[in-house]
């Protein structure tokens, strides 16, 4: 991760509606400010903080010098109706890209600031290096950003300005465990696209070589068919999952005419059967 120097305040100072934020600067905490980052979380935010689940990333925002705001990410939810609606994804591929999402579990602006837009350049500001800065830690991109706003809280007005979509509504249950609680307080879901092509990406059928790390891909413009090392002894050396019975083609012919379908152009499992 990118290092930082420079002298920061912690503890922000009162600023005002007519404060300007054209120099405000968003970036990825130190390894060294992830204590007060959780502290200031903890004090201020109604939610609390005990932890961030799964991959996360904390963002401060900084204003002459001060820390103004704190943004969280972490993993996303496992099931969103409005949101998998949105992307259109099957449960099939929704539990393999589940990780190319992210949910917005915190954002807070630090106590005594008070400046017109912020929350919203804040936002703005941080989806915009997200995926990159996801990459650099992670090794694979982010391309939807999620968050839940509580509609007895707020209006979500800071993310409609920041592009954001809201999709509708939570039905008021939480999750403890594996069992499911009605509270009643109702969230609405805000969603936000990072890519033009990010729904694709997370709902075709056959992955993007974009998504696929350098282990999981093979250039077939040079490499060799049958000789040693080419594709076919690749393919062979994949194991058969399938139960013996009802067989009717050898492992390895399937996949070959897969590989061909491909090549010629399939892009679902359709159009390789089809092929």
């Amino acid at each position: 991760m990118q290092s930082y120097t420079g002298s920061v305040t912690i503890s922000s100072p009162v600023l005002f509606d007519d404060q300007p934020i054209g120099n405000l600067e968003v970036r990825p905490i130190l390894a060294s400010e992830q204590k007060q980052w959780d502290k200031l979380v903890q004090n201020h935010h109604y939610l609390g903080l005990r932890a961030i689940v799964g991959e996360a990333m904390r963002y401060v925002a900084i204003l002459d010098g001060a820390w103004v705001a704190l943004v969280g990410f972490g993993a996303a939810a496992l099931k969103s109706r409005h949101r998998d609606g949105f992307i259109g994804w099957k449960p099939a591929i929704q539990w393999q890209r589940l990780k190319l999402l992210t949910n917005n579990v915190r954002f807070l602006i630090l106590p005594e600031v008070r400046i017109k837009n912020l929350a919203s350049k804040v936002l703005s500001l941080t989806t915009k290096r997200l995926s990159a800065d996801w990459q650099a830690v992670y090794g694979h991109p982010i391309l939807l950003v999620e968050t839940f706003v509580d509609d007895s809280r707020f209006l979500g007005t800071c993310y409609k300005a920041a592009g954001w979509l809201p999709l509708g509504k939570t039905r008021g249950f939480n999750r403890n465990g594996k069992k499911y609680y009605q509270h009643g307080n109702l969230k609405t879901i805000f969603v936000r696209p990072l890519s033009l092509n990010a729904l694709h990406l997370l709902a075709d059928p056959m992955p993007h070589p974009e998504l696929l790390s350098s282990e999981d891909a093979m250039n077939l413009d040079v490499v060799a068919i049958e000789t040693t090392g080419g594709l076919i002894e690749h393919l062979r050396a994949i194991s058969d999952p399938r139960m013996k019975r009802g067989i009717r083609h050898r492992m390895l012919s399937v996949l070959t005419v897969a590989v061909c379908a491909v090549l010629s152009g399939a892009k679902s499992y359709t159009a390789i059967g089809e092929w």
